[in-house]
């Protein structure tokens, strides 16, 4: 799982990236339309990242206690353990994926804006910095990419030391 998530980390750190390289050298409706969806799709694949990881603790923290069940002192042990790493990465993850949907919301408001009227031709220059709100999407951006990489180090210390308890579990079996 670790290197699962270390990939998709890697992706959704590309695509946050690209996303942001587009929405900074945004001139006309093309750049604009590329910048749109590459920010779509990163949203979506930040978002599927941390449900992946929210469901896979909730599945092995059912596991583990299934598989200590019995064992008192192991079930002390490792159900405590899924708990606590559990409430160190769902606040992290949730909030990430909160700030994530509103600065893609916010984003697509902007690009609502953008959109040339019926006498715009093809390449005609848009009016990006003269649209109010630019820079509310960008400031939730820039505050969803920081909060992003905090859940993101937190998430994969938690999965390897919960990859760590079930080899623990597994060799004590």
């Amino acid at each position: 799982m670790r290197q699962i998530l270390l990939t998709l980390i890697l992706l959704d750190v590309v695509a946050l990236g690209y996303s942001f390289i587009l929405g900074v050298g945004l001139g006309d409706a093309a750049s604009i339309s590329h910048h749109l969806l590459a920010g779509m799709l990163a949203a979506f694949l930040i978002i599927f990242t941390h449900v992946l990881i929210i469901f896979y603790l909730i599945g092995s923290g059912l596991d583990i206690r299934e598989a200590v069940e019995g064992k008192e002192e192991q079930a002390g042990k490792y159900i405590s353990l899924t708990r606590r790493l559990k409430k160190q990465v769902f606040p992290w993850a949730c909030f990430s994926i909160l700030l994530i949907i509103v600065a893609a919301l916010l984003g697509a408001e902007v690009h609502s804006r953008l959109i040339p009227g019926h006498g715009a031709g093809e390449g005609a220059e848009m009016p990006l910095r003269q649209i109010g709100g630019w820079w509310v999407h960008l400031v939730f951006v820039l505050l969803a990419l920081a909060v992003n990489l905090v859940a993101f180090a937190v998430e994969f210390r938690v999965v390897s030391r919960n990859r760590k308890a079930i080899e623990e579990i597994n060799s004590a079996a």
